[in-house]
């Protein structure tokens, strides 16, 4: 809780990175992978797709905007469901995103998920952990990218889950493509 308040509080005082890079997706993707697989625990299917360019950007914090996504869809995913983690690039823009068949959320939920604190369900904070801070975040982070956060989601049926994509104005590194998973 303490790290992800010094985090929040950093990223807030503060419109852009701290520092840029060129940053290789794809070992990025690799890192993300090996923690989702650690926290997870054989209890998913996992698939991590890289298939595009790098982008400019802090790697700490991108990293951690990332992180929190694929965590939370590892939370909030029953055992034997599927989380699809990819980086693409489509008409010019660099896209994040991470699609899980969790529980879902409800619409009137999704404008506050942001938020500080914010939970949907407070009384399974327990049960699954975190700080309620993670995707304020990655709005920070986005915002501080120039990147846009999008939020889809469906509850019940037979396409429950979400989606949340980062959208980021593009600066192409170099192209290496990498495909793991099944």
């Amino acid at each position: 809780l303490v790290d992800d308040l010094l985090t929040l509080s950093r990223l807030e005082a503060d419109d852009a990175p701290a520092s840029e890079e060129d940053i290789d997706m794809a070992d990025l993707l690799a890192q993300l992978q090996a923690e989702a697989e650690g926290l997870s625990g054989g209890r998913h299917r996992l698939q991590f797709r890289c298939g595009g360019p790098g982008l400019r950007g802090n790697r700490h914090e991108l990293h951690s905007a990332f992180g929190n996504l694929v965590s939370n869809a590892i939370r909030y995913t029953p055992a034997g469901g599927d989380i699809r983690v990819r980086w693409k690039l489509r008409a010019g823009v660099g896209v994040f995103s991470v699609r899980d068949s969790g529980v879902g959320i409800a619409a009137e939920h999704l404008p506050r998920l942001t938020e500080r604190f914010y939970r949907v369900d407070r009384s399974r904070s327990r049960e699954t952990g975190g700080t309620g801070l993670g995707l304020a975040i990655v709005k920070h982070v986005a915002q501080r990218h120039r990147a846009k956060l999008e939020i889809e989601s469906t509850v019940g049926g037979e396409q429950h889950g979400s989606v949340f994509r980062l959208r980021f104005p593009l600066v192409a590194t170099a192209t290496r493509t990498v495909d793991s998973g099944p």
